[in-house]
């Protein structure tokens, strides 16, 4: 949904995939990835993208999400720190299980 938001926005500016990509710096398959939904939008990316389209990047926000006004849209810096604290209790859980694994391993080899 988001995706085809900003597709929109691309296209009412008369900009191609190409050239949102150069302007990106990024390749074609990479934007496209973007508008498509596969790839999440980092706030580095979101506010380049308001640039090249010529608009605040809080009013993109608002636009991609779905909401009328960058009022009603949710903060995204607390959309991206939600993302940022999931993935760190991801990895926090991750090097859990690897610390039991290694001390499960030192202890069957005798390195306690």
């Amino acid at each position: 949904m988001a995706g085809q938001r900003l597709q929109l926005l691309r296209m009412e500016r008369n900009l191609t995939q190409e050239q949102m990509s150069e302007k990106l710096h990024l390749s074609t398959s990479a934007y496209c990835k973007i508008e498509y939904g596969e790839t999440d939008l980092t706030l580095t990316r979101l506010h380049q993208l308001a640039d090249i389209l010529n608009m605040p990047a809080t009013r993109l926000f608002a636009e991609i999400c779905g909401h009328d006004s960058p009022e009603t849209a949710p903060d995204p810096l607390g959309v991206a720190l939600r993302g940022h604290m999931q993935l760190i209790e991801q990895l926090g859980k991750r090097i859990d299980i690897m610390e039991q694994q290694l001390k499960q391993y030192c202890a069957e080899k005798g390195m306690d």
